[in-house]
């Protein structure tokens, strides 16, 4: 490499805030989809935490292929040094590899214990975290749906099993609201700035230097950012599929709701009606109304039932596409080792 030539100083400051400043940005981001991933009890709900155990080791992964993007920054920085030194030395250009921390996600088993569910059954104390307004619908509203459909089920027992079956699906909206709307912002973040800074402190790096070490570290460098600009955007996907998932869940509740309030005041009137015959004539408008008020003309234990089933398909049959998101991963590596834990720089930066 006759015609390698470099201002030292230059490439050393560029590589400083690669390994520094720019290091630094993604590890810091790594800490915050952490933080803002989580999701308080009861999470996704009992029917859905095998999909919110999905979730958990997709933002692991995705949180170590970050932090894998602040340790190659910082290799890559050392490296930079490295070039500059060489040139001071009037040494040929000659940098060596070095390899990542495999940093391989946990099993299903381990994301199952995090989820919701698991952590209600471990620690009941932490639901009262999760009952904040905000979303669609939240968590106490929900708790007041419970309570009229097991008010219901008192009166007529056949309609338990509605009840267990909406049980199920007792979840956390609004935490699952602010997950989803962190995580897009997270994705974004990563892209348009972060991802940026990245871009630009490495064009930067090379702008005074000169040989086949500096063309194959541009190589290297794009590869590098398309990967970072992957990893933006499945962070913004699963974001935007936490917010399907609210507006499923928040249309079921929703749906619930209106379907309740009327069908108890029905079993309320009909049962008077029943104990006490006299009542029937007066009580016949509010039955009435109360069966108008209720969609599908719910005026039977079965049709409520089936209302509830019809809610639930209507609720898994929407979020089917999103599922699908939450079983992919920006994988290129070894299976199941974020890409960024296992990343190799070649000799020259190849």
């Amino acid at each position: 490499m006759a015609d390698f030539s470099v201002d030292p100083d230059d490439v050393r400051i560029h590589g400083r805030t690669l390994g520094t400043t720019i290091a630094e940005d993604y590890a810091q981001q790594a800490d915050e989809i952490v933080r803002d991933g989580a999701i308080d009890p009861p999470g996704f709900g009992i029917a859905l935490s095998w999909a919110e155990a999905l979730y958990l080791q997709r933002v692991e992964f995705l949180t170590a292929d970050v932090r894998g993007a602040a340790e190659v920054c910082r290799q890559i920085g050392a490296k930079l040094g490295v070039v500059a030194d060489q040139y001071d030395r009037a040494e040929d250009l000659h940098v060596s590899g070095f390899g990542g921390t495999p940093a391989p996600t946990g099993g299903f088993g381990d994301a199952y214990a995090r989820t919701g569910t698991a952590r209600l059954v471990t620690d009941p104390a932490v639901l009262a975290t999760a009952a904040t307004a905000g979303a669609s619908i939240t968590l106490a509203e929900i708790g007041g749906v419970m309570a009229g459909m097991a008010a219901c089920a008192a009166l007529c027992p056949t309609f338990i099993v509605g009840v267990a079956g909406a049980a199920l699906f007792v979840a956390n909206p609004v935490g699952i609201a602010q997950a989803g709307s962190d995580l897009i912002r997270h994705g974004d973040q990563l892209q348009k700035a972060l991802n940026a800074n990245f871009d630009k402190i490495c064009s930067l790096a090379t702008g005074t230097w000169k040989g086949q070490g500096k063309d194959s570290f541009v190589i290297m460098a794009t590869n590098l950012k398309a990967h970072l600009d992957e990893l933006g955007a499945f962070i913004r996907t699963l974001g935007e599929a936490l917010h399907s998932l609210e507006i499923a869940l928040g249309g079921l509740w929703l749906g619930l709701l209106a379907m309740t309030g009327p069908f108890l005041t029905w079993l309320i009137a009909m049962r008077a009606a029943e104990l006490v015959p006299g009542l029937a004539l007066g009580l016949e408008p509010v039955i009435e109304a109360a069966g108008a008020a209720m969609s599908a003309s719910v005026t039977s234990m079965v049709a409520a039932v089936s209302t509830l089933g019809g809610l639930v398909v209507a609720l898994i049959n929407g979020l089917a596409k999103d599922f699908l998101k939450l079983m992919t991963l920006p994988d290129d590596g070894a299976a199941g080792t974020p890409d960024l834990t296992e990343f190799r720089v070649g000799e020259n930066f190849a």
